[in-house]
C-alpha cells in the first residue's frame, strides 16, 4: 500500500535495485581494477631492487653514450634528435625511481625522515614535475631554432650592443617554469605544513620531515612498545569478562587526555610529536621554500623583459636564493626538529652548493668567467695533450652556457 501511494510499482523497484547493484559492481571492478595496477607496480619495483646492482649502471651508460652519437654535430635537427633520445632514456630512470619512492615500505626510518605521498593523484606530482625538468631543455632547443634564427640573432646583436637584447624563447620558458612552480606549490601545500615543511630535490624526492624531540628514537619504540603491551593486558578488567578497559573504542581513544608521552596501539597513530618549532619559524620557512620555488619564474621573466645582458635578472634571483638560504640555514640551527633531520641538512648543503651556478650565467659570465676560461685555454694550449683538452672543454662550456635550462639549477 505504501509503495502504491508513492507512485513505486514493484516493477520500478526491481529497477532501482538492479541499476544500484549495477552501479556497486563497478565501483567494485573499478577499485579491484586500481588494486591490481598498484600491484603490478609493486611487483615491478621489488623486480627492480633485486636487480638494481646491474640495472643503474645500464641506465648511466645508455644516458653517456647518446652524446657520443654521430649526429651530435649534425646542425640543428642532429641536436634536437639528441636532446629528444636523452630525454627519452632519461625518462626510464625517472619512471624508475618515482616507482620506488612510491611503493617504499617497511623503512621506518625512511618514513620518519621524509613524507612521501602515496595517494592518486597527488602521488603524480613529482612525476610531474620531473617530466618537464626532463623535456624543457628540448623544448628550449627548438624555440632556439624555430624563434631564434641565426640571421635575427645577429641582427639584433649588430643594434649598437643592445643591453636589454631580448630573446623570445624566454617568453614561452617562463611558463615552463611557473607550471614548475605551481605544481611544487601544491606540493608543499599539501605536505602537512609544521611537521613536514622543506622540498627535497625540489619534491621529487618527498617533503622533509620536522623530527620529535622529546625522545630518541630507541626511546620512542620502546615506549610504542610499552604503551601497546600496557594498553592489551595491564588495564582492569570491565564487568568481569576480563576485556581491557574501553576495549570497544579505537586505540586512540584509549589514551589520557592529559598524557605528555601518550601512545596508541597497532598502526592507528604514532606518539604525538614534539617540535621545536616556533609558529614564527614555521611560517618562516614556508615563506623561504615558496621563495625558493618561485625564484626560477621571477629569473626567466626578467630574462623576457631585460634581456640576458642586463644584471637586473641576475641579481634579483642571486638575492632570492641568498634570502632563502639564510633563512632556512638560521631556522636549521635553532630547531633540533629540522636541523637533526640528515635529508633536510643534506638538501640545504645542495642548495648552497648550487650557488656556483651563477658563474656560468649572463651577464656575469660574458664578463667574468668567460675571459678566466679563455685566459686558461690560451696558456694550456702549447701543451700537446691539454691544450687540445683545454679547447675542447672552453668550447664545449661555451655551448652549454647558451642554454638557460643547463645553468638554470
Amino acid at each position: 500500500d505504501i509503495m502504491r501511494a508513492s507512485g513505486v510499482t514493484g516493477d520500478d523497484d526491481e529497477d532501482a535495485c538492479a541499476a544500484a547493484a549495477t552501479a556497486s559492481a563497478g565501483s567494485g571492478a573499478g577499485v579491484r581494477s586500481g588494486r591490481k595496477e598498484w600491484q603490478g607496480l609493486e611487483r615491478y619495483a621489488r623486480w627492480y631492487r633485486a636487480n638494481e646492482q646491474w640495472i643503474a649502471p645500464i641506465e648511466q651508460a645508455l644516458q653517456s653514450a647518446i652524446w657520443f652519437l654521430p649526429d651530435a654535430g649534425a646542425g640543428a635537427s642532429g641536436e634536437l634528435r639528441v636532446e629528444v633520445l636523452h630525454s627519452v632514456v632519461s625518462m626510464w630512470t625517472v619512471l624508475n625511481e618515482q616507482a620506488l619512492l612510491v611503493t617504499e615500505k617497511g623503512d621506518r626510518e625512511a618514513e620518519r625522515l621524509r613524507t612521501v605521498e602515496k595517494r592518486f593523484p597527488q602521488a603524480l606530482l613529482p612525476l610531474l614535475v620531473a617530466t618537464i625538468e626532463q623535456f624543457e631543455t628540448v623544448v628550449e632547443c627548438v624555440l632556439v631554432h624555430k624563434l631564434e634564427q641565426p640571421g635575427e640573432a645577429a641582427a639584433k646583436a649588430s643594434v649598437a650592443g643592445s643591453l636589454h637584447a631580448r630573446a623570445p624563447r624566454y617568453k614561452w620558458l617562463t611558463l615552463v617554469e611557473a607550471v614548475k612552480a605551481t605544481l611544487r606549490l601544491v606540493q608543499l601545500y599539501k605536505s602537512g605544513g609544521k611537521t613536514s615543511c622543506m622540498l627535497l630535490d625540489g619534491g621529487l624526492s618527498g617533503v622533509g620531515n620536522a623530527l620529535d624531540t622529546s625522545c630518541r628514537e630507541g626511546e620512542r619504540r620502546r615506549n610504542e612498545a610499552f604503551q601497546a603491551f600496557r594498553a592489551r593486558y595491564l588495564m582492569p578488567p570491565m564487568g568481569g569478562l576480563g576485556l581491557p578497559r574501553n576495549a570497544s573504542r579505537r586505540p586512540s581513544q584509549q589514551v589520557a587526555k592529559g598524557s605528555s608521552h601518550s601512545s596508541t596501539s597497532g598502526e592507528d597513530a604514532d606518539l604525538p610529536a614534539e617540535l621545536d618549532i616556533s609558529i614564527r619559524d614555521a611560517h618562516l620557512l614556508t615563506f623561504a621554500e615558496m621563495l625558493q620555488i618561485v625564484r626560477p619564474v621571477v629569473y626567466c621573466s626578467l630574462l623576457w623583459r631585460d634581456g640576458h645582458r642586463s644584471w637586473r635578472p641576475w641579481l634579483s634571483s642571486l638575492a632570492c636564493e641568498v634570502s632563502s638560504l639564510v633563512i632556512t640555514n638560521g631556522i636549521l640551527r635553532r630547531s633540533a626538529s629540522l636541523g637533526g633531520n640528515l635529508l633536510c641538512s643534506r638538501e640545504q648543503d645542495a642548495r648552497w652548493a648550487r650557488l656556483v651556478l651563477y658563474l656560468a650565467r649572463s651577464p656575469f659570465y660574458d664578463s667574468y668567467t668567460k675571459r678566466t676560461l679563455v685566459s686558461i685555454r690560451d696558456r694550456l694550449k702549447p701543451v700537446p695533450l691539454l691544450g687540445m683538452a683545454s679547447n675542447a672543454g672552453f668550447n664545449l662550456l661555451d655551448d652549454i652556457q647558451s642554454y638557460y635550462t643547463y645553468t638554470s639549477g
